[in-house]
């Protein structure tokens, strides 16, 4: 649907909470462009300098600002959160200073937080008679995650656009890969599950990608 020809859409425009220059306006906590009919995340953060402590606190502090319900930045925040279960691991304080080698791995990180801001995901999602979800899970020794596309056949051209996505840092306790990839199956099985009933179409045609034989045969 065509943003300017909305008539609602068109009086969000001119609401007052639309930023003019940009077109930008905050829709659930996401950011909702209406020139262009896409949704993003806000990553914008305060400055870190080099008198700032990096600390066990602050970054679960920075990662939990990343609100991304449909999980858009999900590859990205994996990153943070796998350096605070090692924190764990190590038994560091929440206020402590943490090591060089882990304090350089958080600031590349946060330094690359600017190129996601650019990072947008189409508000308009094709649902028809030829829709289908396309579920790819997967994982490894360190975390686990699957994402969920919506296929659809639209003038005669494929529409391909992401649904939701989530990732899972494995457990402290250690698992096979076999396992991880059968946990992965059951955040892809769930979300594609979630989508189906939002979207009231229980007839909707569900395909599931895993490079796991173990997961698929089992």
């Amino acid at each position: 649907m065509d943003v300017s020809t909305c008539v609602v859409l068109k009086a969000m425009w001119l609401a007052k909470n639309v930023d003019r220059s940009s077109g930008d306006t905050s829709v659930l906590g996401v950011i909702w462009n209406l020139e262009t009919d896409t949704l993003k995340c806000c990553t914008d953060m305060d400055t870190l300098t080099c008198e700032t402590k990096i600390t066990k606190r602050l970054i679960l502090a920075i990662v939990e600002k990343i609100f991304d319900p449909i999980g858009l930045l999900t590859p990205a925040t994996l990153l943070p959160k796998l350096l605070i279960q090692h924190l764990w691991k190590m038994k560091i304080a929440w206020d402590s200073e943490l090591s060089p080698k882990d304090v350089n791995v958080f600031l590349k990180w946060f330094r690359d937080l600017y190129v996601l801001k650019d990072v947008t995901l189409s508000r308009c999602m094709i649902i028809n008679s030829t829709s289908e979800l396309h579920v790819f899970v997967d994982a490894s020794k360190e975390a686990y995650a699957a994402c969920v596309f919506v296929r659809s056949m639209f003038k005669s051209d494929v529409k391909v656009t992401l649904v939701r996505a989530k990732s899972r840092v494995a457990p402290l306790k250690p698992l096979s890969i076999p396992r991880l990839e059968l946990m992965a199956c059951c955040i892809g099985s769930r979300l594609a599950n979630s989508i189906v009933n939002a979207l009231n179409l229980p007839n909707l045609r569900i395909t599931f990608w895993s490079d796991s034989t173990t997961a698929l045969c089992g």
